[in-house]
């Protein structure tokens, strides 16, 4: 398969993209430029998509993939995205060409798509408005065309991102991958399929010769028993790596799900803080002015008294002083008041008894008893205009502590008017700190946890399964056959037919293990440059047909183990691996690599330059930044193997993607 044209329009980056990708034999590189944010990992998509398909069904989908300049100047109502890709494969020996469309539009607010393939000049189309007939038959037509060039499921071991290949270079991963390979890529499934073909017939045989009822029905039961068990199995198997590539696939941003949800917490106690601090300046504020209209409605009492009350302080002190002088000269006498009104007691009741007393004076009587005091010139008040109540209220007057409130006042609103200068501040801090928030669903983190627990449930249920076939394996094969008088060749031959298809995948997987073995270890012995030179063996250990283990071996004897490799090695012994699989698969796929040097060193870069890249397909497109394949250095050891180069350039105020013919700025001679 050769990868000649990619067109897209409309979709995400790209307003419109029209690129031709044909490759030479002795220049097999298409290498496509672009910064960060460029487009190249759309372009990647668009590829990908145009072969197998876009996951939208929903106006919002739509929306979400439509370029986002064309939806503000023209809308996306009965508009487009297209993707169409035209490819070559192999048919009966002939290199047939074909164009495989898809149109994805938006109508009334409803996704209608439709798919064409033309096929040297055959159409094949069908799309959401098809006939069920129409579209069942064109649509197998389409999806054959594509398996026999490169099947989804293995599409990812050709079309891949190289920063994601270290992530599969895990002993039960890396084992996985090998095992899948050997048996799709390399076409071993259709020698597994023909055994359990032969197995069903053979059983369906067996059943026949049994004459007894009761045994042939025991029989068939626990056949079904065990077809039942083992179709269990396979979909256990299936769902178990399903929930295994779940897994790995979303580690990465499990761990950093993780991560941000402890970051957004801790963010979050310092929001609730920060919102505090605002919270206590404001109402300190608020504080502050309730304070000032109290003191000024109280202006009288707080301002004019103590003011007064300051000017006759000294007078007061004085008759205050004077008051309590007498007082404590007189001792226990009654005060002028106390005699005035005692006496005025007294002559009321005498008059009472006796009338000639109502002609008496109370003053008279009073002015008596002074003047008869033994001091009473020393003790005589000098301000008997004055109550005691008077001098009560005057005493109270001076004493009571009267503060000017406005100087307090004055105080706090300085450190008011400081707290309130820092608000602004405070308010673009919590603005940063509630966008430090991810905004992430958290959800992937259950989802996550949910899947490891169902990924030892099934780990659990497989083995369980397996127990159970083997169990009824043994008790299948407790029957006895009658011994037919006449030779029956057919069931000879059905007889010696699993053995013979299991046999056949034996000896191949057998010879490519040898084959994978053998190269792998020349190609980590090239290219693995923490390990270069000194690959003893590479080591492919089976377990019948099922599992495979891959482990490396120092030319000292001793393991070199998968956990141990920095990331850079592990993206090269993957890249290895695919280029084994490569060259010993069923399948002649276009290579495409995004991020192409991933997290390789600069030792290492020059190896897969020089040594990898050059001869990985017979179609090879890489999509780099300036800074993994520079222009200065790296461009020069492949130019002679690249057939074209494009740059790919974000134009940010009409939001797309535009493409020039070079790479960088640099134009390739021929």
């Amino acid at each position: 398969m050769k990868i000649t044209h990619i067109y897209a329009e409309n979709y995400k980056t790209y307003r419109r993209l029209d690129l031709d990708l044909t490759a030479e034999e002795d220049r097999p590189i298409i290498l496509i430029g672009g910064g960060n944010g460029c487009g190249k990992t759309t372009l990647f998509d668009a590829i990908y998509s145009a072969l197998y398909g876009l996951e939208v069904k929903t106006a919002h989908q739509f929306e979400e993939l439509f370029n986002a300049g064309v939806k503000l100047e023209q809308g996306m109502e009965n508009r487009s995205i297209v993707l169409e890709i035209s490819f070559s494969g192999m048919v009966l020996g002939q290199e047939t060409p074909y164009r495989l469309k898809r149109e994805y539009k938006l109508i009334d607010g409803k996704v209608r798509w439709m798919v064409e393939l033309n096929m040297n000049g055959n159409r094949y189309s069908y799309g959401i408005a098809s006939s069920a007939a129409q579209r069942a038959a064109n649509e197998e037509v389409v999806n054959k065309i594509i398996a026999a060039n490169l099947p989804s499921e293995l599409s990812n071991y050709f079309l891949f991102d190289a920063m994601k290949t270290s992530e599969l270079v895990k002993e039960e991963q890396i084992n996985r991958l090998i095992m899948k390979n050997i048996n799709s890529v390399m076409g071993f499934n259709k020698y597994n399929q023909l055994h359990e073909a032969a197995v069903l017939l053979l059983n369906d045989k067996k059943a026949a010769k049994l004459e007894n009822e009761k045994q042939r029905q025991e029989y068939e039961k626990l056949v079904h028993q065990k077809q039942g068990r083992e179709a269990e199995l396979k979909q256990l198997r299936e769902d178990y790596d399903q929930a295994l590539d779940y897994s790995e696939e979303r580690r990465e941003q499990y761990n950093q799900l993780k991560q941000g949800r402890n970051a957004d917490e801790m963010t979050r106690d310092r929001i609730k803080k920060q919102k505090e601090s605002i919270n206590k300046v404001e109402k300190k504020a608020t504080d502050f002015r309730e304070s000032v209209d109290k003191v000024v409605k109280d202006l009288e009492l707080n301002v004019l008294f103590p003011a007064l009350a300051d000017r006759i302080r000294p007078e007061v002190e004085i008759i205050v002083n004077e008051r309590r002088r007498l007082a404590q000269e007189r001792g226990e006498e009654v005060s002028d008041e106390q005699l005035a009104r005692l006496t005025r007691d007294i002559l009321s009741y005498l008059a009472e008894q006796y009338k000639a007393i109502e002609n008496v004076k109370v003053d008279d009587v009073v002015r008596h008893i002074q003047m008869g005091r033994k001091h009473g010139e020393a003790l005589a008040d000098k301000h008997p205009y004055l109550s005691d109540a008077n001098v009560e209220v005057l005493e109270k007057l001076i004493k009571d502590a009267y503060v000017n409130q406005f100087l307090p006042l004055d105080n706090e609103r300085e450190a008011i008017d400081m707290d309130l200068a820092e608000l602004p501040r405070k308010r673009e801090q919590l603005l940063s700190l509630e966008k430090e928030l991810s905004g992430l669903d958290y959800n992937l983190i259950t989802l996550y946890e949910d899947n490891e627990k169902r990924l030892k449930d099934l780990k659990a249920k497989i083995d369980e399964a397996d127990k159970d076939i083997k169990k009824l394996t043994e008790e299948i094969a407790t029957f006895d056959y009658d011994i037919p008088q006449i030779p029956d060749p057919q069931f000879d031959m059905l007889c010696k037919l699993p053995g013979f298809f299991k046999g056949v995948s034996a000896k191949l997987l057998a010879s490519k293990r040898k084959s994978i073995e053998q190269m792998m270890k020349e190609q980590l012995n090239l290219n693995l440059v923490v390990y270069a030179g000194v690959i003893g063996r590479v080591d492919l250990s089976s377990d019948g047909n099922e599992e495979v283990s891959f482990k490396m071996y120092h030319q000292n004897g001793n393991e070199i183990y998968l956990s141990q490799l920095n990331a850079g090695a592990k993206q090269t012994v993957m890249q290895v691996l695919l280029k084994v699989l490569y060259e010993l698969g069923d399948y002649n796929p276009p290579v495409m690599i995004d991020t192409v040097m991933g997290v390789l060193d600069k030792e290492s870069r020059e190896v897969i330059l020089e040594h990898y890249f050059p001869d990985l397909a017979h179609q090879t497109i890489l999509l780099s930044t300036d800074t993994e394949i520079t222009t200065e250095h790296d461009l020069k050891k492949i130019a002679a193997h690249v057939a074209k180069t494009y740059t790919l350039h974000r134009d940010k105020e009409a939001q797309c993607t535009t493409v020039s013919n070079d790479y960088f700025g640099i134009t390739m001679k021929d």
